[in-house]
């Protein structure tokens, strides 16, 4: 295949300056010994990561002081407005990240199955942009007055959760989208070594850099929003988000003419559902007892060649229902094989979530330097992300990969347990100290004289955490989904967040002093159960996406080598 045969214009290897060559995989003899390296991120996604830069911007600065706007009153030490106390604080907290990570079901079944993920995203983000208004609105002072604040920031919760989840499913896999060459291919360096072009890489570079773009907005957004919250009031706080918001909706629409725009397709839903329900339904069969025993997978059995010993003939009847070919079913198999890692990742996302409420109570009651925010202090987490996040992705993995160790997608969301559970234990060590601090017992728990910067261990570790199990796995969900299915299995990996928001809503009222030692030694327990469960139950699937990739080299490369005898 030579290199006018590519209708793409392919961004190559940061260090590669000078014109490359490609070669077609049938021409080197062994591919699987080739350095993998990934592909340049396509210009139309780079419109699609400012977007989401200004979109987190706005989400998190935004959300950032809504613990102090609830828990806190006007005349408290710290900055606050509706005075409900920090269990209610909390409680709603979690039931907006609940929320936020539940709608996205429904924006990817919006998507997939009638108006496709570019118009889906206009639609959702015109009623995000309504919430952002409804609570820049109800927070003026003279709508506090008259008793709107409160009513007015559930109605907004509700609203921007619609919002923001209806989109937060769709903009990624949109983003992925942009590659438009899903196939690996042989490129020669000036150096004259052959690479391997490897499309799973691709997707994981991208995928480190939509999450860096995130963290930035989520830095910045994080930094000013509290600020204006301390020193202008709260309605400050959450129009410039709304601003920023309009700015994200006019930079995606300005990328229109580049996106490559994947089409609504079929009820893939229920095309799934009549799969699952009807391979169920010959499995069952007593003809196919000792077939069943032979399958590896019960879905094959709605394969028109499932490659089961024994299995029995269709009946006329199943081959009218069958309105699917064998390759939908692989498929969906490999989808379901994704969406099982989803259930035990709440645990790790119950770890995550102290970010945004707890810690920053806790803060609230640490020594902080005049005029600094305690709701400030998380934005180490993003800070984090950024410094870690190109050096992990242009370095680390390279390093590991050019010395054949490989670093699969399990084992960093394993270490992504591990390091968000010691988050949580030196959480629970702070605060251990808060409470024996002198002040802190004369005071009556309003202060201490533990420094909040002792904090910034715990964001870290979770900005660590999130490198290889967040990132990790909207990539893993993103590669292991059918084409007709990526919005909707990109939907259910955020689930996970939905659920943590559940569970850390079930503890939110032991969320108090003196409570909180025993909150966060029993939310890293949990992370170091599951995460050795979840190590147990999918470290195979890391030997089975190798043999699968090497599999679709081998099949790839004897494909081309057909068509270059057949022309021949």
């Amino acid at each position: 295949m030579s290199k006018t045969d590519h209708d793409e214009k392919f961004e190559h290897d940061t260090h590669v300056t000078t014109e490359i060559e490609f070669e077609d995989i049938q021409q080197v003899e062994d591919v699987s010994t080739l350095r993998r390296v990934a592909e340049g991120i396509p210009t139309a996604a780079w419109f699609i990561l400012v977007n989401e830069f200004c979109e987190r911007f706005a989400y998190y600065g935004g959300s950032t002081p809504f613990q102090n706007y609830v828990q806190h009153a006007p005349t408290d030490q710290t900055p606050g407005a509706l005075g409900r106390g920090q269990s209610t604080a909390t409680a709603l907290q979690n039931f907006f990240t609940f929320f936020c990570y539940f709608t996205p079901m429904l924006g990817a079944i919006v998507a997939d199955q009638y108006i496709g993920r570019y118009w889906t995203i206009i639609v959702f983000s015109t009623v995000y942009m309504i919430g952002w208004l409804i609570l820049t609105c109800t927070s003026i002072p003279s709508a506090l007055e008259h008793g709107a604040g409160f009513p007015g920031y559930v109605v907004a919760l509700v609203v921007i959760g619609f919002g923001t989840g209806g989109i937060k499913g769709i903009v990624s896999p949109l983003c992925a989208d942009q590659y438009r060459r899903t196939e690996n291919y042989v490129k020669v360096l000036p150096s004259g070594e052959r690479v391997l072009v490897d499309y799973d890489l691709s997707i994981q570079h991208l995928y480190n850099w939509f999450y860096w773009a995130i963290n930035v907005g989520s830095l910045l957004g994080g930094v000013i929003c509290p600020l204006l919250e301390r020193n202008v009031d709260f309605w400050a706080a959450f129009l410039l988000p709304t601003c920023m918001f309009a700015l994200a909706i006019a930079v995606f629409v300005s990328g229109t003419k580049l996106y490559y725009k994947p089409p609504a397709t079929e009820s893939v839903i229920m095309k799934a559902f009549s799969v699952i329900g009807f391979a169920r339904h010959q499995a069952s069969l007593p003809e196919n007892k000792e077939a069943r025993k032979a399958s590896k997978n019960v879905l094959d059995f709605a394969k028109r060649e499932p490659g089961i010993p024994a299995v029995s003939e269709w009946s006329a009847d199943s081959y009218a229902k069958v309105k699917w070919d064998d390759r939908f079913v692989d498929e969906l198999k490999e989808a379901v094989m994704a969406c099982k890692i989803f259930v035990l990742l709440s645990i790790y996302w119950v770890c995550y979530n102290q970010l945004s409420n707890n810690l920053i109570s806790q803060a609230g009651t640490m020594k902080l330097p005049e005029g600094l925010p305690n709701d400030i202090m998380n934005n180490f987490d993003p800070i984090a992300l950024i410094i870690f996040i190109p050096i992990v992705d242009r370095f680390v993995y390279p390093a590991l990969r050019k010395y054949k160790i490989n670093f699969f997608p399990q084992l960093r969301i394993t270490f992504g347990f591990i390091l968000g559970a010691l988050a949580m234990v030196y959480a629970a060590v702070v605060q251990h100290y808060i409470y024996q601090d002198e002040l802190f017992i004369s005071s009556g728990g309003v202060t201490s004289n533990v420094s909040v910067f002792i904090q910034i261990p715990s964001y870290v570790l979770i900005a660590f955490s999130e490198i290889f199990a967040s990132i990790t796995s909207i990539e893993y969900a993103y590669t292991h989904a059918p084409k007709s299915m990526k919005s909707l299995v990109s939907a259910l990996s955020l689930w996970p967040n939905c659920v943590a928001a559940l569970i850390s809503l079930a503890i939110s009222p032991a969320a108090h002093d003196p409570n909180m030692v025993w909150v966060y030694t029993g939310v890293a327990c949990g992370a170091v159960v599951f995460g050795a469960l979840y190590y147990y139950l999918f470290r195979s699937y890391d030997r089975i996406d190798e043999e699968s990739r090497l599999k679709r080299m081998a099949d790839q490369s004897t494909f081309e080598k057909s068509e270059l005898e057949f022309s021949a």
